[in-house]
């Protein structure tokens, strides 16, 4: 017979009006981004201004400052109160396995802290070590791929420099 299928609930109008918003705050969040880096006098935008400390360090420090910020958040989003009317939709999937849009489908409010606490990532990393554009397009790029994985089937496991990414523990997460 096999394993028994896991039931996914469907989309709901609530799914798709959260989506909907979010794409406009991830777009007007990446306008602001973009203007950052264009008038920051701390990020490198020709290549060769590309250097170990703007570049790789620089893309270390943002996912570590990243991820220091929002743990905490979300652990707070998990108190009764701000659970109930902010985290909980997004927990409305017990078995997250559509990718981005699982990932994405979280309260607008929630999206915009976690937009803040990212912007605030990226002013730290900056001011300490500086940041090269680049550095800024290859964080986006590994937040989507990581945050696509953490909502499939997929047990992704990786160990990087201090930094761990495991995929079955968000999925487990989502379970309780």
């Amino acid at each position: 017979k096999g394993p028994k299928p896991i039931k996914q609930r469907p989309l709901d109008r609530t799914d798709y009006l959260y989506l909907a918003c979010n794409s406009v705050v991830e777009s007007v969040f990446t306008f602001h981004l973009m203007r950052r880096m264009w008038v920051s006098p701390n990020v490198g935008r020709r290549w060769d201004e590309l250097g170990f400390l703007n570049g790789p360090l620089a893309l270390w420090l943002l996912i570590l400052f990243n991820d220091m910020f929002y743990a905490p958040c979300h652990r707070a989003l998990h108190h009764p109160v701000l659970y109930k009317w902010i985290h909980k939709h997004h927990h409305r999937v017990a078995y997250p396995e559509r990718g981005n849009v699982d990932a994405r489908n979280e309260h607008p409010v929630e999206q915009m802290i976690a937009m803040a606490l990212w912007y605030s990532a990226m002013l730290l990393t900056t001011q300490i070590v500086g940041m090269h554009a680049a550095v800024v397009g290859a964080h986006l790029a590994v937040m989507t791929i990581f945050a696509c994985f953490n909502h499939t089937g997929c047990d992704l496991k990786l160990k990087f420099f201090g930094l761990e990414f495991q995929v079955r523990a968000h999925e487990m997460h989502h379970r309780r």
